[in-house]
C-alpha cells in the first residue's frame, strides 16, 4: 500500500493537476494545506451577510479547528435567520477562551446544513487590544 505523501506527489504530477492549475489560474490550488489545523473547542458568535452586505442570519457555533487561513465551525445554532440561498460572507467573534475577542471575516468554502458545520477562508483577522 503506498504512503499518503507518495500518493499526493503522484497526483501533483498528473496532467489533470496541471490542467486544473491552468484553468483556474490560482497558485493556491494544491493537494496539501498551506498550514496545519489546530484543534480547539471555543464558542463563537457569527453573522452571515448577503452580497449587498445585509445581515441575513446570526447565531452561535463551536470553533472546531483553525489555521492562519481559515477555520471550521460546527454545532451551528441560529438565533435569527438561516442559511442564505445565494452567495454570502461570514463574520465571527470568539467569545471565550484564550482567543477571546479575536474577530474574523471570510468566505465559506463549504457548508453542510445536515451536520450544521461551515468551513471558512479568512479575508481578514482582527484582534481587540
Amino acid at each position: 500500500m503506498p504512503n499518503h505523501k507518495a500518493t499526493l506527489e503522484a497526483i501533483k504530477r498528473t496532467r489533470v493537476a496541471r490542467r486544473l492549475l491552468a484553468e483556474k489560474n490560482d497558485p493556491t490550488i494544491s493537494c496539501r494545506r498551506e498550514f496545519r489545523r489546530e484543534l480547539t473547542s471555543q464558542v463563537v458568535e457569527f453573522s452571515l451577510f448577503d452580497a449587498a452586505g445585509s445581515c441575513v442570519a446570526r447565531g452561535t457555533a463551536l470553533l472546531l479547528d483553525y489555521s492562519p487561513n481559515g477555520a471550521n465551525i460546527g454545532h451551528v445554532q441560529f438565533s435569527e435567520g438561516f442559511w442564505p440561498d445565494s452567495d454570502f460572507s461570514v463574520k465571527m467573534k470568539i467569545t471565550g477562551g484564550e482567543f477571546q475577542g479575536v474577530q474574523a471575516h471570510g468566505r465559506p468554502l463549504r457548508f453542510a446544513t445536515t451536520s450544521a458545520s461551515l468551513a471558512i477562508r479568512f479575508d481578514a483577522l482582527y484582534v481587540k487590544l
